[in-house]
């Protein structure tokens, strides 16, 4: 799961920056990201939304006065009952998201709860946008009748561009707007015409039923094709960054760029597409509906803030990013922190720059992996074998850093770390089989632990090697010999550290025992 392969994947924001600012180079910068509340978030939303802060950031950083804006796509339909949720809910399909009762029966609306679940891994990321707007809001209030009005007055044009660009053969029943009837379903009335004087919709109904509802009652909305490029141009959107499906030719940002100019008068943004966060073994986009999602809040149990600021943007966002929670989660930390003492770029400084206190060390996370397993997850004996391991001056400086770090190591330990790097030492000698030359090995190696007194990890490592060859024993049998009668197990960590970061009287109590 590493992401710094080169300068070019530091750079990119720095490079981004600068294009950004030569296409604008006056006035303040509007960022843009949106989504909608219709599931629970993943981590897959957080590449737009963490891209269009980190943005935001390095324009402020350049001397830019630049915000986040973040759409929040609330008046979306509920389309269908997820997984999660009772069957019930189907009486609610084609209720806008803020009007469907929130079934786990905590918050306002389903909306609510899922945003609500977003925005706190965002407050935990330190990344939340300067400004959320509610599409739910806006429309209701009649914020967004002028720009449906123009789109409505332009509709042949609209048409012909969603052809032309998009290659989409419009039937006669295209409806550039949805309607929300009397009992706030938008799935019931259907677009008929367009009153541009009184500024009013005309619609039919299933029954063949008509009538007509005006614009500034907050009961039309333009469809998506429509709504993206309308926002761009009331809002003033400069950059914003979208998934990869809607950058192909012909799509949704093409067909954009052309409506937002030629109907709406204004100018599309700079456009950032990125691909999207899989998890690792599963090529599939991340899915609120299919359940195949790892929440911000999952994602943060075991990772600190500032590694998954720096697993999403210490990568151009064109690259995939695969989240792998076990080894490659182990060997992520430690790369953060050799990023972290070069020179990095703006990518980099922005996975640091909202961390009120470091949550990762200097000692390396393999290593405090083993040594929080070693010390049976007691942070006292931790910190004692730390400073018996070499990272005595480490502990000084950086305790309470150490501290905080073990609790994501604990949580990761119980969660997502894989079997080979996961050991118990056992309280008493385990049942497992040894030859005599493995119990021979046991016994030499206790005399030289004991005669040579204070062994650091090489030490230890060199008289394992010495007691084994004294013993006529290979030295993978010997290691053998070692992981089970400590741990109970065929392999475990590197044996020369491990055994020096043990009691050395429970030590020599336990190879004795085992080799008599």
């Amino acid at each position: 799961m590493g992401v710094m392969n080169d300068t070019s994947q530091t750079d990119w924001l720095d490079q981004l920056v600068e294009r950004v600012n030569q296409e604008h180079p006056d006035g303040e910068l509007i960022v843009a990201s949106g989504h909608s509340p219709s599931g629970t978030y993943h981590i897959g939303t957080l590449r737009e939304i963490m891209t269009a802060n980190a943005i935001t950031w390095a324009l402020g950083r350049s001397g830019r006065k630049a915000r986040h804006i973040d759409f929040v796509d609330d008046f979306d339909a509920f389309r269908k009952v997820p997984k999660f949720v009772p069957e019930e809910w189907a009486k609610y399909i084609g209720r806008p998201l803020p009007l469907v009762p929130d079934p786990f029966d905590c918050h306002d609306s389903y909306g609510a709860h899922f945003l609500t679940q977003l925005y706190e891994g965002l407050e935990a990321l330190g990344c939340v946008p300067d400004e959320r707007v509610s599409g739910y809001e806006n429309y209701r209030s009649g914020a967004m009748a002028d720009v449906t009005a123009t789109a409505l007055d332009r509709l042949s044009e609209a048409r012909r561009i969603i052809t032309e660009v998009g290659g989409r053969q419009l039937d006669e029943h295209w409806a550039p707007v949805q309607i929300l009837d009397d009992k706030d379903n938008l799935r019931t009335l259907k677009y008929a015409g367009w009153d541009g004087q009184r500024r009013e919709v005309q619609w039919r109904d299933r029954d063949g039923g008509t009538g007509t509802v005006k614009l500034e009652d907050g009961r039309v909305k333009l469809d998506w094709r429509l709504d993206w490029p309308a926002r761009w141009a009331k809002w003033g959107v400069s950059v914003e960054p979208f998934g990869r499906d809607h950058a192909t030719k012909g799509g949704s940002y093409d067909t954009g760029k052309v409506l937002v100019s030629d109907v709406f008068g204004g100018r599309a943004p700079y456009p950032v597409p990125y691909e999207f966060i899989n998890t690792l073994g599963d090529t599939k986009k991340m899915s609120k509906s299919v359940g195949n999602v790892l929440t911000p809040g999952d994602a943060l149990e075991v990772m600190p803030p500032e590694i998954l600021r720096y697993f999403v943007m210490g990568s151009r966002p064109s690259r995939t990013l695969n989240f792998d929670s076990g080894l490659g989660f182990y060997t992520l930390v430690d790369e953060y922190v050799r990023a972290r003492t070069t020179e990095g770029g703006a990518a980099l400084g922005y996975a640091r720059a909202a961390q009120a206190e470091e949550t990762i060390s200097s000692v390396p996370f393999n290593h405090l992996v083993s040594v929080h397993q070693a010390a049976r997850e007691d942070e006292a004996a931790t910190r004692e074998i730390l400073e018996r391991t070499g990272y005595e001056e480490a502990v000084k400086g950086e305790w309470p850093v150490i501290a905080r770090e073990l609790r994501f190591v604990k949580n990761w330990l119980a969660k997502y770390a894989p079997a080979s790097v996961k050991f118990a030492v056992q309280d008493t000698l385990p049942e497992v089989e040894l030859t005599e030359a493995q119990r021979a090995f046991l016994a030499k190696l206790a005399h030289t632990i004991e005669a040579e007194q204070d062994l650091n990890g090489q030490g230890m490592h060199d008289a394992i090697y010495a007691a084994a060859e004294v013993a006529g024993l290979k030295a993978g049998q010997a290691f053998v010999a070692l992981y089970r009668v400590i741990l109970g197990q065929d392999s475990g960590p590197k044996a020369g550290w491990f055994l020096a970061s043990l009691d050395h009287g429970w030590l020599l109590k336990r190879l004795r025992e085992a080799g008599l």
